[in-house]
């Protein structure tokens, strides 16, 4: 892979572009990937009814955004691409889905009591995740909950689309320890990692969670 730059624009065209295709490969997976399931619903146990949750980066499917829902929670769901809140809406009635930038929310600090980003961060340089994990802290209130799947590597570029359409799109993985690094830099404390083996089906990579919890800030203390 190159590692040229890519910008905000790309993003957008590339998921206006997959965003039905990736509905149709996408739509049911959590009634497949039962590990991610499982660590999904946790995480919506360990945060009060009611609460207020981000669902970042939630693509055309809304499905994380509709479990928060179902376990009593009140989600938003976000994304960059007109095209994906487009179809979340129409998959996941009467859900709050909105179209905004990870790294720049229109929300008000400390507008959360938990954040979701799943599978959301590849798609971004690794220039630009400090900036991003910084408006995840913003936005969650102290003590907030985090949590980040993301596929295991070491590597970012172009790449040819995985689902198949003469798209290019830019791509990051990373390492536990990197994020690690990267969410104690941007006041979270991370108290849980797990990794697991892909499935059959899926790209024949790890994948990694990590669970954190948003810092006070010294303002706050």
């Amino acid at each position: 892979m190159e590692p040229t730059p890519t910008t905000q624009a790309t993003v957008v065209a590339y998921w206006n572009a997959v965003a039905g295709r990736y509905l149709e490969l996408f739509r049911d997976e959590l009634r497949t990937k039962s590990f991610d399931l499982e660590v999904l619903t946790d995480f919506a146990r360990q945060l009060p009814k009611g609460a207020s949750v981000c669902d970042a980066g939630c693509g055309p499917c809304g499905h994380v955004t509709r479990l928060l829902a179902d376990a009593g929670l009140h989600p938003v769901g976000i994304d960059i691409a007109s095209k994906c809140i487009e179809l979340a809406r129409y998959e996941q009635p009467p859900l709050r889905f909105e179209m905004m930038d990870m790294a720049a929310m229109a929300f008000a600090k400390a507008s959360f009591d938990g954040l979701v980003s799943y599978y959301s961060l590849h798609y971004e340089p690794k220039n630009r995740i400090g900036v991003i994990l910084a408006e995840y802290a913003r936005v969650l209130r102290s003590g907030g909950s985090l949590l980040i799947v993301v596929k295991q590597g070491a590597s970012e570029g172009w790449i040819d689309d995985p689902m198949g359409s003469d798209v290019k799109v830019y791509w990051s993985d990373f390492t536990s320890s990197e994020l690690r690094a990267q969410l104690e830099a941007n006041d979270f404390e991370v108290t849980r990692a797990e990794v697991r083996d892909p499935l059959p089906d899926e790209v024949a990579v790890r994948r990694i969670y990590l669970w954190a919890k948003r810092s006070p800030r010294t303002e706050e203390i």
